[in-house]
């Protein structure tokens, strides 16, 4: 992850995972791997430092019990664009080029931008339909509105405040590494800066980051999305599915969702991992680090996340539907002949993760997913299916019970391409679809029976 400039020479303060440790076989399903049990915090208080110097700053503890109010939620889901942050601006200062960039990522499918609030971007937003995650930690040049800043601050709280309720803005972004490393200028700790954010906008989410569970369950401030990095492809797969199954259980206690961090790397790799993790209930995604254009905003077709648009477009009619959907009340596995990477392997459940029950209302007959069951507002079951292989498709097919099945039942995917619901017409009392390569689809039923 891109470091805070206080801590790019700063060493690690626990030794590294040896290799015997990355190599252990399989989770369970609310177990994790040593070092993140480590860092997860028994009562709550969080270690930050003041950042003024590298490595010198003094120790503050969150407060056992911080006042938190229950936080406002994304809306949409987010497929983001975001340069490094945290430090100056990034972005085009000339408003025509900025504007280029925001129709070109229109087109390519992404729908939010990480960058520094400027009033003349936020109208450009608006008129493009991409959301602004504002970046509330940049502190150098003309930036100056980090919130850890008193005179900053000061800045900052007005800006802040004038955009309540205001649909172009996505939210807010206060950290995206360890939150043991948290830099504190001013020696608050990252509670009160939530806090005052939710104070100022308490209409917006607030992005709060760290490293794969690392003091993940310290701030008590329910900041609304509470978020992490792990890249599992290249530091070993066994990470996914546990961090996936931490978040999907812990959110619900801060009344919040999840996002992540993902390495842009290739098409599989990268849509596998998204579409994986919306099963889990992710609403909210950030690549690491950058995306396919140029200087001048234009879509850069030699850059190595060049394949980030064909994922973008194939899901961007899609992210209105994963903010309706809420977070998952099951995620069920079906046994996989294939490893994420489709290599052979026995045919079991991956990872420790949970099969289907015998008696559950949606049973698989043929394909390798993991699924998540969502609701809808109004009743209707949301069922993702994710594809358990990057490179191979799956004959999904599966049936709803008798028990559950009414006269009025109606199964209905999700059309990537047109928008809108098709029906999924029964044969043989089994519903199916193709799930391509690295791939997800929503499917939608209607008239079940509850038990």
């Amino acid at each position: 992850m891109p470091m805070n400039p206080h801590f790019k020479n700063r060493t690690l303060c626990r030794p590294v995972l040896t290799c015997l440790v990355l190599c252990l076989a399989l989770l369970s399903q609310n177990q994790l791997p040593a070092e993140d049990k480590k860092d997860l915090v028994p009562a709550s208080p969080v270690k930050g430092t003041d950042g003024g110097k590298p490595g010198a700053g003094k120790n503050v503890e969150i407060p056992a019990k911080p006042v938190a109010t229950k936080p406002a939620l994304p809306t949409v889901y987010a497929f983001t664009l975001s340069r490094p942050y945290g430090e100056f601006d990034r972005y085009p200062t000339d408003p025509a080029v900025f504007e280029n960039l925001l129709i070109n990522m229109k087109k390519s499918g992404f729908n939010c931008i990480h960058c520094i609030y400027r009033d003349w971007r936020l109208e450009l937003c608006r008129k493009h339909g991409i959301k602004m995650m504002l970046d509330v930690l940049a502190w150098k040049g003309d930036a100056d509105t980090d919130i850890r800043r008193p005179e900053q601050r000061a800045k900052l709280k007005p800006i802040v405040e004038k955009l309540r309720g205001d649909d172009a803005v996505w939210g807010y972004n206060i950290w995206n590494e360890k939150l043991e490393w948290f830099a504190n200028p001013d020696g608050k700790n990252i509670d009160e800066y939530i806090t005052m954010l939710k104070e100022w906008d308490p209409t917006h989410p607030i992005w709060m980051g760290t490293y794969r569970v690392s003091y993940a369950n310290g701030p008590k401030s329910k900041p609304g999305v509470h978020a992490y990095y792990d890249y599992p492809w290249e530091r070993g797969f066994i990470w996914h599915f546990a961090d996936l199954n931490w978040y999907r259980n812990y959110v619900p206690t801060q009344d919040g969702v999840f996002g992540s961090w993902q390495l842009g790397s290739n098409y599989n790799r990268n849509s596998y991992s998204a579409n994986t993790s919306i099963a889990f209930g992710q609403k909210a995604l950030l690549w690491f680090i950058d995306g396919p254009f140029d200087a001048k905003g234009d879509v850069d077709p030699k850059h190595r996340f060049h394949h980030l648009i064909q994922i973008g477009q194939e899901m961007h009619l899609l992210y209105p539907e994963i903010g309706k959907i809420g977070r998952p009340d099951e995620v069920f596995s079906t046994p996989t002949t294939k490893w994420h990477d489709g290599k052979d392997k026995p045919a079991d459940l991956p990872f420790q993760l949970k099969g289907f029950p015998k008696d559950f209302w949606f049973q698989v007959r043929g394909g390798e997913a993991v699924i998540g069951f969502f609701k809808y507002p109004d009743g209707a079951d949301a069922v993702f299916v994710a594809n358990h292989n990057a490179y191979a498709p799956q004959k999904m097919e599966f049936m709803v019970s008798s028990e559950a099945a009414s006269k009025d039942l109606k199964v209905e995917l999700f059309d990537r391409e047109k928008g809108g619901w098709k029906i999924i017409t029964p044969k043989d009392g089994a519903y199916g679809f193709e799930l391509r390569s690295a791939g997800g689809d929503l499917v939608r039923v209607t008239g079940r029976i509850a038990k």
